[in-house]
């Protein structure tokens, strides 16, 4: 009768390490899962700010060319610091028409 008494005493204390185990684990995915959404957002927040850059950038270009401006002018007003080939990228992107709500989308 004992022996009942060790066994139903090392069920409970088994039952609460691994309740342990199991806590310490959601806690850890819960980190972990925090971390990469956090990850993720900051990598979104990044791609949308080189977006709009290159827009802005891209405006800028097509607004030189306007002023009759030639790509290897515009790199040469620019002192070198961007090419050829990123200028013609730049003029290439597509006007993006502001919302007129100013709501984002």
């Amino acid at each position: 009768m004992v022996r009942q008494g060790y066994k139903q005493d090392a069920r409970r204390r088994v039952t609460e390490a691994l309740s342990a185990q199991r806590k310490e684990r959601l806690q850890q995915e819960r980190r972990l899962a925090d971390l990469a959404v956090q990850i993720l957002a900051a990598i979104a927040e990044r791609d949308e700010a080189v977006h709009a850059a290159e827009h802005q950038a891209a405006d800028a270009v097509r607004a030189l060319l306007a002023e009759h401006l030639s790509i290897a002018e515009i790199a040469d007003l620019c002192g070198g610091q961007v090419d050829i080939k990123e200028l013609t990228r730049l003029s290439r992107i597509p006007r993006v028409l502001a919302d007129v709500s100013g709501v984002k989308s």
